[in-house]
């Protein structure tokens, strides 16, 4: 197997590091059958992977005219709240074991979440995960959300790596579109959304978990 040139790694945090694409979609499938908003049960699973901007834009466009979108959101928001602070943070299989590898490697590492900092900022310490990461770019300190590739290339900006030389691990069709588009050597490690082959082609290698990946670059590092 061949060296792999690397300078750095930026991670996906929900659906990735963090096993909370599935609370999501439990709270957000158990708020949208109490509105009775069947559109939202029907689309979302298309808003994995985007920002706020993203998720209002795409909703207002299935919702109803006076649906009341921002209560709802307010409503989801707050339920996942209560639910993270109550039960903790679920950290995927293999994340600590992997970002423990590459701080041995000194490889240099970021986040790259479409979700806000405040939550961001929670997942990380209450999780321990935290002190891994360089640098952390949420949904708003960019203009433009996933699939669009800024939060890549900002997050490979404030590492200093060269985003043809990094790797991006990625979970969801959004990511892995942002992550390409931005000229990485993108990994998808699969969630809640099983890959197509379209999307296959377009990663770098996919794997079935993190510990998985972590192998993998114990053997081409």
């Amino acid at each position: 197997m061949s060296k792999l040139h690397l300078q750095g790694i930026v991670f996906d945090a929900d659906g990735t590091l963090f096993d909370t694409e599935r609370l999501a979609r439990t709270v957000w499938m158990s708020v949208a059958r109490e509105w009775k908003a069947t559109a939202i049960e029907e689309h979302y699973m298309e808003l994995i992977g985007r920002n706020r901007e993203g998720i209002v834009a795409l909703l207002r466009s299935v919702c109803p005219p006076d649906f009341p979108l921002d209560e709802f959101l307010a409503t989801c928001s707050q339920r996942s709240r209560e639910k993270l602070h109550g039960e903790g943070v679920p950290v995927k299989e293999g994340a600590r074991e992997l970002l423990e590898f590459c701080a041995q490697k000194q490889l240099p590492v970021a986040l790259a979440t479409s979700s806000g900092w405040p939550t961001t900022q929670f997942k990380l310490e209450d999780s321990g995960l935290s002190p891994y990461f360089q640098a952390v770019i949420t949904g708003d300190k960019v203009t433009c959300g996933k699939p669009h590739p800024e939060i890549y290339l900002t997050a490979c900006q404030a590492l200093g790596i060269d985003p043809v030389h990094s790797m991006a691990v990625e979970d969801s069709k959004n990511g892995v579109l942002s992550a390409h588009a931005a000229g990485m050597m993108t990994v998808l490690i699969p969630d809640l959304l099983p890959p197509t082959p379209e999307l296959e082609a377009l990663a770098f290698q996919e794997f079935s978990s993190l510990l998985e990946l972590k192998d993998y670059l114990a053997q081409v590092l």
